[in-house]
């Protein structure tokens, strides 16, 4: 990239005298960041799933399903798998139980994942290895297949929310219901993994046991079945994962994916579920009493940089799975032996793959790097709402769990008025993914001046968020430290360069540039005596420097929890970022109490 950054512009030679008003840019959104935002939604949009092209499928919404939990199964030989699952309540899931132990294989710890449309990719995952199965769990014929999964307390967004119980004697036959996962389109290998495979959903109807039978004899009445017409049916991969009815807060979990027929996925036959009224005791007891005895692991998430993050998918959906071996004469059984080794590695590792091919290539960025997802954890983008509902975009940085800093002419510019943030953090996407909150509590400097941008600092007050691997808070640097000569990292979305050639592409995602910190009278050799000492800059050699995009964001040095925010972008030269003219930020150190008092 040359990064996504920002905006108010200044003119001017050398030698010349410097009109500081005369040629700053007057309202970012007007001039710079509602066009941005727009191309960043369109290559974002065009990266996204036509339903249309889903065999038996239709595409899911980020969320559309905020019950569903993706499960990475990292077996005890370290292999990977792949499950679902569905939220119970902010700190307890429901799964099938062959997902945690089916013949050899056995699980180490689960992955959680929240909140995303991909499952290696994105959204709030957690570490765990606290999973109960049901003390009647039989792997053989696969009777109580279900089991709970504990995760330390999660927060509930648009995007992560519980999914309400199905009781009492209802046996649903008739009902339609809704399937959802990640997975393949069909039987084939045509319908293997494909550049659009994320999480879909499927209609199906629910059959009763006496029709079940005639596929599976002795079907147990803890089981419940749908049909699966017009080769429209789950296919293997998302074992555990939610069967539902209603909608919104009316949506309620019947069943928990458990097995399909071993002929395949689009020969018509039932699917099969654990039935939910059947364990509604037990899942209820054990969501009171299970303790928080397993260790919850902080396995750092190693994400690589995924170009299509957010785009949905193709499928017949990734459900089912502990495979039947029967003829529709045979007694019920026999069954799939071990669910990991003959279908969720090979799954596992399919969609891995797939989505370690859409990773962004760091070298096409114009002197920039791909930043991973984690990488810059205090990172949040915004989208901008405006008065007349136009849509800007700037950046901003985490400094608690419930504060975060960004540029006051982010929410006030010109003729240009912010009505509301939508807050982005863990994506790196801006449109699509990550936790989002909506706000419109912003405090900018009394003292800010629109017109010189003096004191374009500002506070947004959002609701708590739970700190995760890519969620985290930054520290504000202190103290009389100029960091001159320091190197300092800034990330962001954005264009790559000046020229049309650089404008937001498929690859447009989340990027990071290292400068060099310079002194304030280098910086007025450019700008004059309007940079004051309440501004920071750096230099931007070789024509690697920040373009217009993301105000706001953020200017650090250090790494990790040693990472020290120092400057909040500000503006650039009008003549372009590739023209090698210092950057400018509002300096942290100076707006430290102002800061620690709003915080």
């Amino acid at each position: 990239m040359k990064v996504f950054l920002v905006v108010a512009c200044l003119a001017l030679a050398v030698s010349a005298e410097f009109e500081y008003e005369s040629i700053i840019m007057k309202d970012y959104h007007e001039e710079f960041g509602i066009a941005q935002a727009a191309r960043i939604k369109a290559a974002e949009d065009a990266l996204d799933f036509d339903g249309s092209r889903i065999a038996g499928g239709t595409a899911s919404g980020l969320g559309a399903h905020p019950h569903l939990g993706g499960l990475v199964v990292t077996l005890t030989d370290n292999r990977q798998s792949v499950c679902g699952s569905s939220l119970l309540t902010n700190y307890r899931l429901v799964t099938a139980a062959h997902c945690w132990q089916h013949g050899n294989s056995r699980g180490r710890h689960f992955t959680v994942v929240l909140g995303s449309v991909r499952l290696f990719h994105g959204g709030h995952r957690v570490n765990t290895n606290n999973v109960q199965m049901h003390a009647s769990y039989n792997q053989n014929t696969l009777a109580n297949d279900i089991a709970i999964i504990a995760i330390p307390r999660v927060g509930y967004t648009n995007h992560i929310r519980n999914i309400n119980l199905a009781s009492g004697n209802n046996q649903f036959a008739g009902s339609w219901a809704n399937v959802a996962g990640f997975g393949r389109t069909g039987d084939g290998a045509q319908h293997g993994i494909s550049n659009n495979q994320i999480l879909a959903h499927l209609d199906v109807q629910v059959i009763t046991n006496n029709v079940c039978a005639q596929t599976f004899r002795g079907i147990p009445a803890s089981v419940l079945c749908v049909g699966t017409s017009n080769g429209r049916s789950p296919c293997p991969g998302d074992s555990g994962g939610p069967l539902t009815v209603g909608s919104g807060t009316g949506r309620q979990l019947i069943g928990i994916v458990s097995f399909g027929h071993v002929d395949g996925c689009q020969r018509n036959f039932p699917a099969a579920f654990q039935r939910v009224t059947s364990f509604n005791a037990w899942i209820r007891q054990l969501l009171l009493l299970l303790p928080m005895l397993g260790i919850i692991i902080n396995i750092p998430y190693s994400a690589h940089r995924c170009r299509n993050a957010h785009s949905l998918a193709k499928m017949k959906l990734l459900l089912v799975v502990a495979s039947l071996a029967l003829a529709v004469s045979a007694e019920y059984g026999p069954l799939m032996k071990d669910y990991h080794e003959e279908f969720g590695v090979p799954q596992a590792a399919r969609i891995k793959a797939f989505e370690a091919g859409l990773d962004f290539d760091g070298s096409r960025i114009a002197g920039g790097s791909a930043s991973a997802l984690g990488a810059h954890p205090h990172m949040g983008g915004l989208i901008v709402t405006l008065t007349d509902n136009r849509q800007s975009v700037c950046g901003s940085s985490l400094l608690t769990n419930y504060r975060l800093l960004t540029a006051a002419h982010c929410w006030q510019h010109g003729t240009s008025r912010g009505r509301q943030l939508t807050v982005v953090l863990a994506s790196v996407r801006l449109f699509h993914g990550g936790h989002r909150v909506n706000t419109n509590n912003v405090q900018m400097h009394a003292s800010y001046n629109q017109n010189t941008l003096a004191n374009d600092i500002a506070i947004i007050a959002i609701s708590r968020v739970g700190y995760t691997n890519h969620i985290r808070n930054i520290g504000l640097a202190s103290g009389n430290n100029q960091f001159v000569g320091a190197w300092a990292n800034v990330a962001g979305f954005g264009r790559t360069g000046d020229a049309a050639q650089h404008a937001i592409t498929n690859n447009q995602i989340l990027a990071e540039l290292n400068l060099q910190v310079i002194g304030n009278d280098a910086c007025r050799r450019v700008y004059g005596n309007s940079i004051l000492a309440s501004t920071i800059c750096t230099a931007t050699p070789g024509g690697r420097g920040p373009c217009p995009g993301d105000s706001g964001g953020p200017l650090t040095v250090g790494s990790g929890t040693g990472r020290q925010l120092i400057g909040v972008v500000s503006f650039v030269h009008r003549d372009g970022c590739t023209r090698s003219h210092p950057a400018g930020y509002a300096r942290v150190t100076s707006f430290h109490s102002w800061i620690s008092q709003r915080i």
